[in-house]
């Protein structure tokens, strides 16, 4: 029965019907740098939309413009996040996931600053993270 639904929830994974031992296949384990970075920016996707909601989005002082690139930023880092994790089912995964972790860095990144921080400084950078954003979904294609 494990294995039934453990085959359901985790293809590509061989279950045992011990509990607490499985055994990935080579497919599994062959991406599992790009998969540990998806995990990585997860979480650190999570945490910075913690902290937003309960720093930014209760504080009086931040301007609407501040809060709401708070929200882009938290919204396209975990949709991007899931793109990374999709990213070993492309021809070129490699490249897929770099594509997409830099535009995760250079839009993400400086719209959390500008809102922390209030700097409008690193914001130029944001329309070269949203290139990379399309361009990473464009590699799904090639």
């Amino acid at each position: 029965m494990i294995s039934f639904f453990g085959s359901l929830l985790f293809p590509g994974v061989l279950m045992s019907t011990s509990p607490g031992i499985h055994h990935p296949s080579s497919s599994c384990t062959a991406m599992s740098p790009i998969i540990r970075i998806a995990g990585l920016s997860g979480a650190v996707a999570v945490a910075l939309a913690a902290y937003g909601s309960h720093k930014i989005g209760n504080d009086m002082t931040i301007d609407v413009r501040r809060k709401k690139a708070f929200e882009t930023a938290s919204l396209h880092h975990i949709v991007h996040t899931l793109a990374i994790l999709a990213a070993p089912k492309a021809r070129y995964p490699y490249l897929t996931s770099a594509v997409f972790l830099s535009g995760i860095i250079m839009f993400c990144g400086p719209c959390y600053h500008y809102s922390i921080a209030g700097q409008e400084s690193t914001r130029k950078f944001t329309p070269i993270g949203g290139v990379m954003f399309i361009l990473g979904w464009i590699t799904f294609i090639l």
